[in-house]
């Protein structure tokens, strides 16, 4: 009988989320020195998707208690699952290989694996050798700065809590200290893993790291393990505000509902404004607004063409101009915009933003497995 080989049914688990990983063979190697198989073994009694109590996982794993707690505590530790309390039970989810190599990259001790993991990231942050993921909605949005819709007066504020029927209205969604103060029961943030990846591989863009905020079960799950620490939501807009001084890109996961995660980004090194800059539309919708621009007022003192992360900004004949197709509604040319001839408004048509967390990923799981499935027919 032949053994049960976990770490290539580990490697063929990713693909299915991923599609074709490049270097899989070294990835499949680095596996085998960051997990034992005995983890694994507990990792895969894990639902494909959602989470599982640890009064399930008692039943199926059939170890004793501290055995099982000791697995999953490790598999928790290198980013291979979150784990996280419940009002009746502690929870265990599988995570995404993106997440892992994350915790890697953030966590890792120097050495031959944090090197591996930080080169593997690398690849994809660029799109080497091919990489795209193989599904097509939006894992994250763009949500503009939040000075750019205020001082954009030609769009209508509202009250938070009013219901607001018209969508072309500013709504909480569009609000970063809404959607963080709503989301922010706990709150964590860590090092952004894509500028660690590329100051470990020697191409530090030199903007601030600690900018990754993560939210309630994920929060849980990261702070616990060191991969995080807990803030306060005072402290959260102090370093959104320091973020956009920086011209950092905010970017939340693609729902309306209780967002898990929220980066700041820049286009010299993460991975979701590069995946933009290569014309990938399936790793970060658009925000709801676009620039609008008045030439006449412009001053051609060409800030905005620094703090565009897209180059949707640019000079012809001593003249700034707008490439609308390029603009992601950050925002943040309007913020430095002295002359008011930068604004934003509401885009007519826009990208479907989901209800929820388990609304969008349930979307994106059924498209990698659409993917994988027609892979399989091809191959």
């Amino acid at each position: 009988m032949t053994e049960r080989d976990y770490y290539e049914e580990l490697c063929d688990y990713y693909e299915v989320l991923v599609g074709e990983i490049p270097n899989r063979n070294e990835l499949k190697e680095a596996l085998q020195k960051t997990v034992i198989t005995e983890d694994l073994e507990v990792f895969f009694l894990l639902p494909l998707a959602g989470n599982i109590t640890l009064t399930e996982l008692r039943t199926q794993a059939k170890l004793p208690p501290d055995k099982l707690h000791e697995r999953l505590k490790r598999l928790a530790s290198k980013g291979l699952i979150i784990a996280y309390k419940t009002e009746k039970d502690h929870a265990y989810e599988r995570e995404h290989i993106i997440f892992m190599t994350e915790q890697q990259v953030r966590k890792g001790e120097e050495g031959p694996q944090r090197t591996f993991f930080a080169r593997f990231f690398n690849t994809l942050i660029e799109g080497e050798g091919g990489f795209t993921v193989p599904t097509k909605t939006p894992f994250y949005r763009v949500l503009p700065a939040e000075p750019a819709i205020t001082k954009s007066s030609a769009l209508r504020t509202i009250d938070i809590n009013i219901v607001v029927p018209d969508p072309r209205s500013i709504l909480p969604i569009d609000i970063i200290t809404e959607m963080v103060r709503k989301d922010g029961t706990l709150i964590g943030v860590a090092e952004c893993f894509c500028r660690k990846t590329k100051k470990l591989v020697a191409d530090d863009c030199g903007h601030p790291r600690e900018t990754c905020f993560v939210f309630n079960k994920l929060a849980e799950s990261l702070i616990e393990y060191g991969f995080a620490r807990k803030i306060d939501y005072a402290e959260a807009i102090e370093i959104l505000k320091d973020c956009e001084a920086h011209g950092l890109v905010h970017c939340v996961d693609n729902c309306e509902g209780q967002i898990l995660s929220l980066c700041n980004c820049c286009s010299c090194s993460c991975i979701l404004l590069r995946g933009v800059m290569r014309g990938q539309t399936n790793l970060s919708a658009p925000s709801r607004y676009v620039v609008s621009f008045d030439s006449e007022k412009c001053k051609s003192c060409k800030t905005c063409i620094a703090r565009c992360p897209t180059d949707a900004r640019f000079v012809v004949d001593e003249k700034v101009g707008v490439d609308a197709d390029r603009c992601i509604g950050c925002g943040l040319c309007v913020t430095t915009c002295t002359t008011g001839s930068s604004k934003i408004v509401l885009r007519k048509e826009t990208e479907k933003i989901y209800s929820s967390c388990p609304e969008l990923y349930d979307q994106i799981g059924g498209e990698a497995l659409a993917a994988f499935f027609e892979r399989k027919q091809g191959s």
